[in-house]
């Protein structure tokens, strides 16, 4: 500021030279120059504490405030698991990382055994269905796939028409010519909801387990007169299954064999059944 007056007495006292003699001096106009410069400054400082102090009174809220953040990739999204799908990444926005099946669907979708919904261009949607149950042929394909059965080499006559030309087609005819239990007479509808009791039967077939033998002491609802009783049990002992939880995760004694089978449950029992008995990927 100091400077500023200094410059500015100059200026005025060179101005009445300059009335006198009518031109003035170039040292004048060097240092007319540099005190418009020097007013700039001044006044553009004076705007930017105007602003510091209207922030103070007038604060941006948080929500308008653009933060750069460094790129990420679908793999590391926060919150929900990300599989390969068709070699791209997809997010599956209703399995969280948190949950217990994440482990277990990313597992079975790079075995490329899973892949979530598709829409009716064979697009994935990006939705696994963790609480939907499991149909009949999508369990047949989950065997079919975790075991590594060629489906060029089930050969035979379909009987269940119900698979005929559609996208389950083969895998109900492998499931047919290698004689499980469930597709046999080709009779079984493959629309509704599998059983827990025909979920581990086929699974067990599929690799090809032996069966152990029956005993009945392993759940109160499982019993000689249960259908594929043997089979559970046999996936009880290799701790593939361990029936129902009550409170604070304590074992009811109860498996259900005849409920329904949601789609993450199938996930973790294939995943363990893999785990246990392997494949021949």
């Amino acid at each position: 500021m100091l400077r500023i007056l200094l410059l500015v007495a100059f200026l005025v006292s060179s101005s009445a030279f300059a009335e006198d003699f009518g031109t003035l001096p170039t040292d004048t106009r060097t240092f007319q120059t540099e005190i418009d410069a020097l007013l700039r400054e001044t006044e553009f400082n004076a705007e930017d504490s105007n602003w510091e102090l209207m922030s103070d009174l007038f604060p941006v809220p948080e929500s308008a405030i653009v933060i750069q953040k460094p790129e990420r990739t679908l793999e590391e999204d926060p919150l929900w698991v990300v599989v390969r799908i068709d070699g791209v990444p997809t997010i599956l926005s209703d399995v969280p990382k948190t949950e217990w099946l994440a482990s277990f669907v990313v597992e079975l979708a790079e075995t490329g055994i899973i892949s979530g919904y598709r829409d009716e261009e064979g697009r994935p949607t990006g939705l696994f269905g963790p609480a939907d149950p499991v149909t009949i042929e999508q369990l047949a394909k989950m065997a079919v796939e975790s075991s590594g059965i060629a489906l060029d080499g089930c050969l035979g006559e379909l009987k269940n028409g119900q698979a005929k030309e559609k996208w389950s087609e083969p895998y109900i005819l492998c499931a047919e010519t290698l004689g499980w239990v469930v597709y046999s007479d080709g009779g079984v509808v493959l629309e509704r909801p599998a059983l827990r009791r025909e979920v581990i039967v086929t699974l067990l077939q599929a690799m090809k387990v032996p069966f152990r033998s029956l005993r009945g002491n392993i759940f109160l609802d499982v019993g000689p007169s249960t259908e594929f009783a043997a089979a559970i049990e046999t996936a009880a002992h290799a701790g593939i299954v361990s029936g129902y939880t009550g409170t604070g995760g304590v074992l009811t004694g109860m498996f259900g064999p005849e409920d329904p089978v949601k789609r993450a449950e199938i996930a973790k029992i294939v995943s363990l059944m893999m785990q246990v008995y392997g494949s021949v990927r």
